[in-house]
């Protein structure tokens, strides 16, 4: 590869070095003292020093000599650099390349140029990589020159550790300036005497020449406070412009500086300087910042500082900013605190009338808008109230058939269930034993006809004998009438047509049937009554003297997805306990019905009994609570 005549650097202590590298004063210094200290340990005839760019591609931040960055990356020596860069970065380890072709296989081809790249890290992370290039005339030095490379590349890592303490100390005293500021400004009596503190002692550390603060007041900003200066001229051009400079940075709400700085932020950068221009116009040499002031969303004033010949470095700025923050919310409150109470209690009102209709927090607002308008419908509003109650459907015509008289079983052909016609047998009981009490009665009754015969129409004459012989027949027949009536009424029969809702005898055929008992139950389904179970809470709701009646819809538990309607037809005046609730038995009318609709089926009715407020619907059952428990 091309050499270019370059001067040797003679050899210098190890301890020297490292002492005036990681003394460098800013990061340039110390990247020109690494290279050139990766240089010296292979002793280095061309170097360059590589951060990560964008895209992880090598970026050039310093070269030796300088006149191989002024080559710029066309140069063949720069491409050889830049690749073995890309290596490093690639590799993230450090490692040897030889410069000359890899086909070379001559003796003492492994000798020659070679590029030595050094990873050095920060936290674990690559930060930069040196590529030095180094005519190697002896292979072990290689392996001793590595350590060398790996210790001076540590220290990488240390100067950004020294510069992070650095950082830290400055923001450490930043904050104390901070609060020194603070303690100065609280020293002073009212809003002026804080801000003309404040002014002051902001001048004094930053070595302004001038220091103004400005307070919004209406539409506009106005200058309260300048440094040095007790009473100010108001009406002079200074302030004038000073004025518009402030307005300038506020319709902007950014900071703005003029002369721009060259490392600004992009911030900065972008910003209108018309009105800083204009102030500073006639003052060759001085410089200009202004910051606005802000507490939470509300906007306070314009600090604005000048300096002449030194400009504002990034970190000043920084500060200022630091410095804006902190006693924006303390110049708020005692700006606050000079007014009077009428004006206190304006400023209330006036900010809640901005929180309320100004543009930010629109979900919280647009929340408690509806939140309003639903307690403003619930107190206003009314809705149907319908009183709940559970019901269970009975058949209107329902017929019980008991026992005619105590006998036993002989068959029972109906079971529940079935449906039956009027007439229908039902049952039927044994009446072996009543035919044989009937033929026995009917035998007295023929003896005692013939014993009145004999006494009655006789010789003898005995009227006597003859009337008793007449009682005898009235009562043996009495006694057939009944025994005739029993094994009549032995054939149980439905006495309507309907369907046999309970009485399953089958499996008692033969055994003793008590009278009275009822053996069956016989209802017509197609006509049903719903029977309600009102609560006792509820019943007041029920006027008596109502012309129209009561209508409302139910559910059965079966199919709660049907509704039926029904009208009121009687309300019992009388309370009873149904699941140990006291309840009022309300009876009505199906106005449709469906085939699958059975007695005994239950439901929940809801009853219409007209409109009350929402406000009483949703409390009326707390408030009657508390009342009976309140009550003496």
């Amino acid at each position: 590869m091309t050499q270019a005549s370059t001067t040797n650097r003679g050899p210098r202590g190890w301890d020297r070095m490292v002492t005036q590298l990681a003394a460098s004063p800013d990061l340039g210094t110390f990247h020109r003292g690494m290279l050139d200290l990766q240089c010296k340990i292979v002793a280095a005839e061309y170097g360059a020093l590589w951060v990560a760019g964008p895209d992880n591609k090598p970026m050039l931040v310093d070269a030796w000599p300088a006149k191989l960055a002024e080559a710029g990356g066309e140069a063949p020596l720069m491409t050889l650099l830049s690749q073995a860069a890309a290596s490093g970065f690639e590799r993230q380890a450090s490692h040897v390349l030889k410069a000359e072709p890899e086909a070379n296989t001559t003796p003492g081809a492994e000798l020659g140029a070679h590029v030595f790249v050094t990873v050095m890290r920060v936290e674990g992370n690559i930060a930069a990589v040196a590529t030095v290039v180094a005519e190697l005339r002896d292979a072990q030095i290689l392996q001793s020159t590595a350590p060398l490379r790996e210790l001076a590349a540590g220290l990488y890592e240390g100067f950004f550790a020294k510069q992070e303490v650095r950082r830290r100390e400055q923001d450490v005293q930043r904050v104390r300036q901070a609060m020194a500021l603070l303690a100065v400004s609280q020293e002073a009596e009212g809003f002026g005497g804080a801000t003309l503190n404040m002014v002051n002692e902001l001048a004094r550390q930053l070595k302004c020449s001038r220091v103004c603060l400005g307070w919004i007041r209406g539409k506009g900003v106005r200058v309260v406070a300048m440094s040095d200066t007790e009473h100010l001229k108001r009406h002079s051009q200074d302030v004038a412009l000073t004025e518009l400079a402030m307005a300038e940075c506020l319709d902007q709400q950014q900071p703005v500086a003029y002369p721009i700085p060259p490392e600004s932020e992009p911030l900065l950068q972008q910003a209108v300087v018309h009105s800083h221009k204009r102030l500073v116009a006639n003052a060759p040499g001085r410089h200009v910042l202004s910051l606005p002031l802000r507490q939470r969303d509300e906007w306070l004033g314009v600090l604005l500082l000048e300096r002449t010949e030194a400009p504002f470095e990034p970190q000043t700025i920084q500060y200022i900013q630091l410095v804006s923050d902190v006693i924006a919310p303390h110049l708020d409150d005692r700006f606050t605190s000079d007014k009077p109470l009428p004006m206190h209690a304006w400023r209330s009102v006036e900010w809640a009338a901005k929180y309320l209709v100004g543009p930010r927090h629109i979900a919280w607002k647009l929340g408690a808008l509806a939140a309003l308008a639903l307690v403003a419908y619930i107190i206003f509003g009314t809705w149907e109230y319908k009183v709940s109650a559970p019901c269970v459907f009975e058949a209107e015509a329902r017929r019980i058939t008991p026992a005619p008289f105590e006998g036993q079983l002989r068959k029972a052909p109906k079971r529940a269930g079935d449906h039956v016609a009027a007439g229908d047998v039902l049952a039927e009981l044994d009446t072996y034993d009543l035919k044989l009490q009937l033929a026995e009665a009917r035998a007295r009754m023929q003896t005692a006809q013939l014993e009145y015969e004999q006494h009655q129409y006789g010789q003898d004459g005995k009227q006597a004998e003859a009337q008793q012989a007449k009682a005898n027949i009235a009562q043996a027949k009495a006694r057939v009438d009944l025994l005739e009536y029993q094994i009549d009424r032995a054939i149980i029969k439905s006495p309507i047509a309907g369907v046999v809702l309970s009485g399953n005898w089958h499996d008692k055929i033969g055994g003793m049937i008590k009278q009275g008992e009822p053996m069956f139950e016989v209802a017509p389904i197609e006509h049903l009554t719903a029977v309600m179970h009102v609560n006792e809470l509820d019943i007041d709701q029920f006027d008596d003297k109502r012309s129209a009646p009561y209508e409302g819809k139910l559910a059965t538990r079966g199919e709660p997805e049907h509704r039926f309607g029904f009208t009121i037809e009687r309300v019992v005046p009388a309370a009873t306990p149904v699941n140990n609730v006291n309840s009022f038995e309300v009876r009505a009318r199906l106005l449709d019905t469906a085939p699958w609709l059975r007695p005994g089926m239950e439901g929940l009715a809801k009853v219409e009994v007209g409109s009350k407020p929402i406000w009483w619907i949703l409390t009326h059952r707390i408030s009657d609570t508390l009342r009976l428990w309140f009550w003496w």
